[in-house]
């Protein structure tokens, strides 16, 4: 129960994948590691704790073995990321009415429908230009701020029949009736940070379900929240990094930004992150290339990927779906995964790609 409790904590604290990056830096200072900033030089010793942060979004920690006797890379990966909806740049919307909506696009892959009559609010990052060129400031605000109201059932008969949604139009959150006027958005943005609103550059801001996380069932068998998918994993690969010691390698933790949109940006999965930090371990350890490339033969990564029981406010994974009983079809016949049996390994065509 305590550990359920304590992951329920951690992504509380994580609202947007800025925030998860550092909710894990805090928790890794606690624990003595060492910040290296990738744009200084890195000074790494043996039996030393280190990570590094890109874009405020990706971490990667290390521990480097005191004896570094079978040199290699002991890895795991997550992502900070989740499902949800981006706001767009200039989010307002204007009507009916007096209305005012925020405009609003799909990051990643959830299920639309588990968002309406919800209590939302928005967290992110902003760019703000202050005395010493431009900052980066956290923006959470704690209030249920927005809702995306569902069309009243007279409306709409066909809604339980299998109902298309359009998200430019269905899914646009309700910002006010009509008491705040365009430019009220950004005026909020620069009231909670207290800066002034023409020195906001950029927003990176995306919604937040405000429903907290719960233990639920007569036997306390279930933890339901928003973003399992993937803060689960990235909370439980931290606890168990933190706690390994192994004197004769490298142990290596990663949390990736940007899976739910591919991976594809610089501080993806499928960036240079992580072969960037690899190589700057192994030239600070006074290794050589050759030593480079034998360590990374000899090394293993673990993607963790939470394991979703459906139906769930989320999406899409597939391979590593368990399924209630009616519908169970939707799996290869007797290929079903089991809960409570042991762990997943994808083994399809595109896990046989990487």
């Amino acid at each position: 129960m305590n550990a359920a409790n304590e992951l329920l904590t951690f992504i509380e604290n994580s609202p947007s994948m800025f925030h998860s990056i550092e909710t894990i830096k805090g928790m890794l200072d606690e624990a003595g590691f060492t910040y290296l900033p990738e744009s200084a030089r890195w000074d790494v010793k043996q039996g030393g704790d280190y990570y590094t942060i890109r874009n405020h979004s990706s971490i990667i920690a290390f521990r480097v073995g005191e004896k570094l006797t079978d040199y290699h890379f002991q890895m795991c990966a997550s992502h900070s990321d989740s499902p949800t909806y981006k706001i767009k740049s200039v989010p307002e919307l204007n009507g009916p009415g007096e209305y005012l909506r925020l405009d609003v696009e799909a990051y990643g892959g959830m299920i639309d429908n588990t968002w309406f009559d919800r209590p939302l609010t928005i967290a992110g990052r902003v760019l703000v230009k202050d005395g010493q060129g431009v900052s980066a400031r956290l923006l959470y605000i704690d209030k249920d701020l927005l809702i995306i109201p569902n069309v009243a059932i007279h409306f709409n008969r066909e809604v339980n029949d299998g109902y298309k949604y359009n998200r430019q139009v269905d899914l646009c959150p309700l910002f006010s009736a009509g008491e705040l006027k365009k430019g009220a958005f950004d005026a909020m943005i620069a009231k909670e940070l207290g800066v002034a609103a023409e020195d906001i550059l950029g927003k990176d801001l995306f919604l937040v379900n405000r429903q907290p996380g719960t233990i639920w069932g007569y036997a306390d068998e279930f933890v339901s929240s928003p973003k399992l998918d993937d803060l689960q994993c990235a909370y439980v690969s931290l606890k168990a990094f933190l706690a390994a010691k192994n004197e004769r390698d490298v142990s290596v933790y990663c949390c990736f930004d940007n899976e739910e949109v591919g991976s594809n940006t610089k501080q993806g999965a499928m960036s240079t992150f992580l072969q960037d930090v690899l190589h700057r371990i192994n030239g600070a350890l006074g290794k050589t290339p050759e030593d480079y490339y034998q360590a990374v033969a000899g090394s293993f990564l673990v993607l963790r990927q939470r394991t979703r029981r459906s139906p769930e406010p989320r999406g899409e994974d597939g391979c590593s779906q368990l399924l209630l009983d009616e519908q169970r079809y939707r799996h290869q016949g007797e290929r079903e995964p089991e809960i409570h049996h042991g762990r997943i390994q994808p083994c399809g065509i595109y896990e046989c790609l990487q």
